[in-house]
């Protein structure tokens, strides 16, 4: 077969670097300087310790959140301390991380070999990111207000005795062993089911949201604690997120919350129950808590024996005095009616003893109600009262000292033991 090539047409013939060199060319003219270009960052937390940081620059339809377009970028090492150093001067300083909007100074660099192109960052805008965050936040903030979510877990009771807590937080962190060691300390009987989530990264609003749904369905539980150890404005602002704080609002438990941050307030924060600024802080409320409990049985305790004693006083007063004057109505009645006296005799034998008896039965309803109240009763229900040993109730570390001796009140006996230590909260 023979092929006739004569009517082909053809104008120059690019070779392909040929083709690649005059994109490049034409990239050169259009952008002979450096550009500010914004987007999303992304596959940068895992490239972030290495010599020069590769990484995505994207952007994402809002309605849908699916990236529409993306670009590579790179930050080089002669670049990267300065651009470190920039963002912690800014207000509210920050670190680069994943799912953040910059607004980063760039020059188009196009490789004729490859014929591909990326962008090489030379500097950052630090007030952007920080504006967009405050933007997304207020927005978000005037959403859930609109919808009445920002209260809803505030008109929740908190429970008296809050000692069954599931815990939110990355296990083993220095949030969750701080969180756990205020509570140890303060040797109440705590129950902690603690849920394994990331506090940082694009996986914070998944992870909490299942915790809390996980928790919801734990009907025994007092209170939900969600705690991490701080952090940069862009790291809390995986907190100000409407979906954490929607299943918030929408809990059935009393949420509290210990983000860590000593300035800002997340909408986490805002939504919850109750929030403090540490974990610490969060489990001191709680052991707060336990002790107001305490301390109100305690004073009702010695408000209800005083109330028996001066019941039974006035009782007892009031007896006597019936007594009295039914012997004086006896003498006077025998003086005047001598004929009526064995009749009367019998009558006032009569009501005497079901006085007698009636007034016995309150007094034994009355020594029935202290009995049910007596401390030993209380102790049953799973606490325990310490005493020195001259008898004295043991409410604060300043009423005991090193080598005392003490004696602790169980639901079945008595326990001496010696004091160790002292260790002051």
């Amino acid at each position: 077969m023979t092929i006739r090539a004569t009517n082909l047409k053809t104008k120059k013939i690019y070779s392909v670097l040929d083709l690649n060199n005059a994109v490049k060319g034409i990239l050169n003219r259009e952008f002979p300087d450096t550009i500010w270009i914004r987007g999303e960052i992304q596959d940068y937390n895992k490239n972030k310790y290495r010599q020069h940081i590769f990484f995505e620059l994207c952007e994402k339809a809002p309605e849908i959140d699916q990236i529409i377009a993306k670009v590579t970028a790179v930050i080089f090492e002669n670049k990267k301390e300065r651009i470190i150093e920039l963002l912690k001067k800014a207000e509210n300083g920050f670190e680069l991380q994943d799912g953040i909007e910059v607004k980063l100074l760039c020059k188009i660099n196009f490789y004729s070999q490859r014929g591909s192109f990326n962008l090489i960052v030379e500097s950052i805008d630090p007030v952007y990111t920080l504006g967009k965050l405050a933007q997304n936040r207020q927005r978000t903030i005037a959403e859930l207000r609109a919808k009445g979510l920002l209260d809803r877990n505030k008109k929740l009771s908190f429970p008296e005795v809050p000692l069954k807590i599931g815990l939110i937080t990355a296990y083993d962190s220095a949030a969750f062993n701080d969180f756990v060691e205020g509570l140890k300390r303060s040797q109440y009987a705590f129950k902690i089911f603690c849920f394994n989530s990331f506090m940082q990264g694009k996986n914070v609003e998944a992870d909490i949201c299942a915790a809390l749904n996980y928790f919801n369905k734990c009907n025994d539980l007092d209170a939900i604690v969600i705690t991490r150890g701080g952090g940069s404005t862009a790291d809390l602002s995986w907190f100000d997120n409407a979906k954490i704080a929607q299943r918030i609002a929408l809990s059935q438990i009393p949420v509290l919350s210990g983000i860590g941050h000593e300035i800002n307030i997340t909408i986490t924060d805002m939504a919850s129950h109750t929030s403090k600024k540490t974990p610490t802080a969060i489990a001191q409320f709680l052991v707060n808590k336990v002790e107001e409990f305490l301390k109100k049985i305690d004073e009702k305790n010695t408000e209800i024996i005083f109330l028996a004693q001066e019941i039974l006083q006035t009782h007892k007063q009031r007896l006597e005095l019936v007594v009295t004057n039914m012997e004086l109505k006896t003498h006077k009645f025998l003086g005047s009616h001598k004929e009526n006296l064995a009749s009367l005799t019998n009558e006032i034998q009569i009501e005497s003893n079901n006085f007698i008896r009636n007034s016995k039965t309150k007094i034994k309803h009355y020594e029935t109600r202290i009995k049910d109240l007596d401390p030993i009763n209380i102790i049953r229900r799973g606490f325990s009262i310490t005493k020195t040993d001259k008898g004295e109730t043991v409410r604060s570390i300043k009423d005991i000292s090193k080598d005392d001796e003490v004696i602790t009140i169980v639901s079945d006996g008595e326990i001496g033991s010696k004091v160790n230590f002292i260790r002051k909260e």
